[in-house]
C-alpha cells in the first residue's frame, strides 16, 4: 500500500484531497455498471469513516483512475482516511499561479521536431489535442470553423471520428463547438468547495475569463 499526503503543508482546515483506490474492471462488465459500482464503493468507503458533516464529496473519477476528489474540514479526518483500507494513496490540491512563457522555443521545437513533421503549419494536422487551462474563447478568430480573415486562421479540422462533449453556459452557446472545438467542459466544484469561484470574475462555463487558455491552445 502506498500513501501520500502533505498534511504538515496544510495551512488552512479547508482543503480538497484525492483519495486513490485499487479496483479492476471485471470481465466483460459493462461500462456504466463498473462506473456506478466504483461510484457506490467511494460513497461506501467515506460513510463507513466518516460523519457526513466534515467532507463534501466534489467528483468521482471512473476513466484514467478509480478516486475521488474530497472537501475536508477536518485534519483529524485527514488522518482517518490515511489509515483507511483500501487507499493507496493521498494528493492535496494545490492552487497553482498561471505563467506564460515562450514555450515552443523553452523546448526546441522550431529547430527540433517541427522540422522532422512538415514545420510549424503542418506539424500535428489531424491530432486531437486536450487542453486543461483557464477556459477557451469560441469567439476567437483562430477557433471560427469557417476563414473569415482570408488568410490561416479559422480553417476547418476534419475530426468526424471524435465526439466531443461540449458543455453549454455564460458566454458559451452551443454553437461555440465546431470543427476546430470538438469539445469543451469546466470543473469548477473544487474550487466552489474552496471558496474561489468568483462569479464577478469567473465564468460557469468553458469561457476563458483571462485569457491565458486562449494563447495556450
Amino acid at each position: 500500500m502506498y500513501i501520500r499526503h502533505w498534511a504538515w503543508r496544510m495551512q488552512k482546515r479547508n482543503c480538497t484531497w484525492w483519495f486513490l483506490e485499487e479496483w479492476s474492471l471485471g470481465n466483460f462488465e459493462d461500462i456504466d455498471v463498473y462506473k456506478g459500482r466504483m461510484r457506490r464503493q467511494h460513497d461506501m468507503l467515506l460513510g463507513s469513516h466518516l460523519e457526513r458533516s466534515v467532507y463534501t464529496k466534489v467528483y468521482s473519477y471512473t476513466h484514467l483512475i478509480n478516486g475521488f476528489a474530497i472537501h475536508l474540514t477536518s485534519d483529524e479526518a485527514l488522518d482517518i482516511l490515511q489509515n483507511a483500507e483500501g487507499v493507496r494513496a493521498i494528493y492535496e490540491d494545490v492552487k497553482m499561479k498561471k505563467l506564460t512563457t515562450h514555450t515552443p522555443d523553452f523546448l526546441g521545437l522550431p529547430t527540433g521536431v517541427w522540422p522532422k513533421l512538415g514545420g510549424p503549419t503542418a506539424s500535428g494536422a489531424g491530432v486531437v489535442i486536450g487542453m486543461i487551462d483557464t477556459g477557451i474563447n469560441p469567439f476567437h478568430p483562430s477557433f471560427l470553423a469557417q476563414a473569415s480573415n482570408g488568410g490561416g486562421w479559422g480553417i476547418v479540422v476534419k475530426s468526424g471520428k471524435f465526439k466531443g462533449k461540449c458543455v453549454t453556459g455564460d458566454r458559451f452557446p452551443g454553437t461555440a463547438c465546431n470543427n476546430k472545438i470538438v469539445g469543451a467542459q469546466y470543473f469548477a466544484r473544487a474550487a466552489t468547495a474552496a471558496g474561489e469561484f468568483n462569479a464577478s470574475r469567473d465564468y460557469a462555463s468553458p469561457f476563458d475569463s483571462d485569457g491565458h487558455g486562449r494563447l495556450v491552445t
